[in-house]
């Protein structure tokens, strides 16, 4: 097959996107998540086009296939399990070396995107910390390359037509299904195979030259610059609350497609973008760049979160010479052909290397904790890192997730059941109110807390989202508060400063359907799990206020300062919870020794028991 430095330019897009969406550089990376799609587009096509090579000369063998998928993606693939486990032995705590082992040995095997979709949760902050999290896009590919040489094998002898027809029909059933299950279950719908096959096959149906040939320049300049719009628009335009996969992950695949296309009848100008020496450069160290670029962060992140561009783009120049290096030593010489190992050789090789290492990943956590020997408490305290969010925030009833994303989940008979010989106080909110519930009724008994609560969804009357956070908004604006009296009304959310004219708006609606309405500002927040460092000051029997202040961000109490100035009607109060959960310092501990937090904002229980105690004597008692 033809090399085309186009392609190494396209991928370069691809992993620039996707790294500076992860290390969050400017403001316009919103949607870098795309470039895994592209990838996905430009892995299918290219893999497709030397099956169907093989293919046409007769050389085509599935071993082949596979022998060339090992030298391909194993030296460098390994080179970093092998770096995250040392790093993971010195720098994480027994049990998280015990997760990552587990997380790398699901990699190996390429079944980490399953592992991942059962384990994860809206919750589960660790996962940010798991530095093979990355691994899911290499699972799904070998996955689809498991069954697509055997598809491919059994249409050798169909007619080009039919192969495309058979194909075609594979791929419209994976899109419709992705379409329909990032609606019901995105995680799901994000991790799974059967929901990201068409991304690949769009890139194997070009690849069968299922699109006609245009012979006309000046079209192939359009559809190439209608391809690069379309990918740049995406990853501006998309954010982390974009429902995706679906159909949004259209209009990335189709632009990876249009350029592929067009670059492959006419030398067009997005071509010749694409093909410039320091692209095309990116391009070739993008495998390694975007296997190194997630522990890099993952790790720095441990000690130290970086802020600002220079820290940020000082950790991405690191990353790209770790990149070169990988690419230069490790990724080029496997790569050359005429290795001396026989195909049946290096296929066993590779199987003793990936049972050997896996064996090394499930055991260095036990090994980990005979070497380190840390206190019991450490261990405890992690534990509530795992927090029952379905017991104390009632997820799936009176709280709307990622995993219970329909407002027909919604038991609105129990989360919004009036008591006759108490007051009764709706919770109404994200997960930042959803977490007031369990601590405000125990420390409160004789108030009835009503709850409506979805996560991500801002209790304000413009708020935009996924279906089940507006359709749970517009029902307790425009039905329940209109047709039932509560004695007061507690808003909160994940506030930013940009929220004040809206917080503003929605406090003038709620004033005139009840008599009290409470709005709860922002709580400080921390760049990993509060049970995390507070766990790392006990291992190192450090200050646990000096450890915690370096982990806290700064966003939450500018937030506050914002809404400490605004206006609101006679009959809202606004409650600087910031300034109540540091007074008179840092809340760390509530009173029974649980942490306040159980994540990196979230508060526990008890914490929320704390947080009622402070509010309760100036706002509970006097209704």
């Amino acid at each position: 097959m033809k090399y085309r430095a186009d392609i190494d330019g396209l991928r370069a897009i691809a992993v620039i996107s996707v790294v500076f969406f992860h290390y969050s550089i400017g403001r316009y990376f919103g949607g870098g998540y795309v470039g895994v799609d592209i990838f996905f587009v430009i892995s299918g096509y290219l893999i497709t086009s030397i099956i169907y090579s093989d293919i046409t000369n007769q050389k085509y063998s599935v071993a082949y296939f596979y022998y060339r998928r090992v030298r391909r993606i194993f030296p460098a693939l390994f080179f970093v399990f092998f770096a995250c486990l040392i790093a993971s032995f010195f720098m994480n705590f027994p049990t998280e070396v015990q997760d990552i082992g587990k997380s790398i040995a699901s990699s190996i095997f390429f079944i980490s995107n399953i592992l991942f979709y059962a384990t994860s949760s809206y919750f589960d902050q660790k996962m940010e910390l798991n530095p093979v999290l990355h691994t899911w896009s290499l699972s799904v590919e070998e996955q689809f390359y498991l069954l697509f040489p055997v598809l491919v094998f059994a249409l050798r002898s169909q007619s080009s037509s039919r192969r495309v027809a058979a194909l075609s029909i594979v791929a419209i059933l994976s899109f419709a299904a992705s379409v329909i299950q990032v609606h019901l279950e995105p995680t799901a719908a994000f991790y799974l195979v059967q929901f990201r096959a068409w991304e690949l096959l769009m890139g194997s149906l070009l690849a069968l030259d299922a699109l006609p040939k245009l012979k006309k320049h000046w079209q192939l300049e359009i559809i190439a610059s209608f391809g690069l719009l379309l990918i740049l628009a995406s990853i501006y335009f998309y954010s982390k609350n974009t429902p995706f996969p679906g159909l949004a992950a259209l209009a990335p695949c189709a632009g990876a497609v249009a350029i592929i296309y067009a670059g492959g009848l006419h030398n067009t100008v997005v071509s010749k973008m694409l093909g410039l020496g320091l692209t095309r450069f990116v391009g070739l160290i993008s495998y390694s760049l975007y296997l190194w670029h997630w522990p890099l962060l993952v790790f720095t992140r441990l000690y130290h979160q970086p802020k600002g561009a220079v820290e940020k783009l000082s950790l991405v120049i690191i990353c790209v010479l770790i990149a070169t290096f990988s690419w230069w030593f490790i990724e080029r010489p496997f790569r050359k052909p005429g290795s001396r190992l026989s195909v049946k050789t290096t296929l066993k090789a590779s199987a003793g290397v990936m049972i050997a290492t896996a064996a090394l990943a499930i055991s260095l956590g036990g090994i980990s904790a005979q070497y380190w020997q840390l206190p019991d408490r450490v261990d405890k305290i992690l534990a509530y890192e795992d927090y029952d969010v379905d017991k104390n925030m009632r997820a799936g009833t009176c709280f709307l997730t990622s995993q219970y994303n329909s407002f027909s989940l919604y038991h609105a008979e129990e989360c919004l059941k009036f008591s006759t010989n108490k007051k009764n106080i709706l919770i109404f909110g994200d997960s930042h109110a959803a977490h007031l519930w369990s601590g405000f009724q125990a420390e409160y008994s004789q108030i009835n807390f009503l709850q409506a609560t979805a996560s991500g969804c801002l209790p304000t009357i413009d708020s935009s989202g996924e279906k089940h956070c507006t359709e749970l908004n517009n029902y307790i604006f425009r039905d329940f508060l209109r047709k039932n009296q509560v004695d007061a009304v507690v808003l909160s959310g994940r506030w930013k400063a940009s929220d004040a004219s809206s917080v503003e708006s929605t406090a003038l609606e709620l004033s005139q359907l009840t008599s009290t309405v409470l709005i709860l500002g922002p709580i400080e927040e921390y760049d990993q799990s509060l049970p995390r460092i507070l766990a790392r000051a006990v291992a190192e029997k450090s200050d646990e206020d000096q450890i915690a202040m370096k982990h806290r961000r700064s966003e939450q109490k500018l937030t506050d300062d914002v809404f400490l100035q605004l206006q609101f009607p006679r009959n809202v109060k606004y409650i600087s919870v910031y300034n109540l959960m540091s007074t008179p310092k840092w809340k760390l501990w509530s009173d029974s020794g649980v942490p306040v937090q159980f994540d990196y904002g979230h508060l526990t229980k008890e914490g929320a028991m704390y947080l009622a105690e402070r509010i309760g004597p100036d706002v509970f008692d006097g209704l």
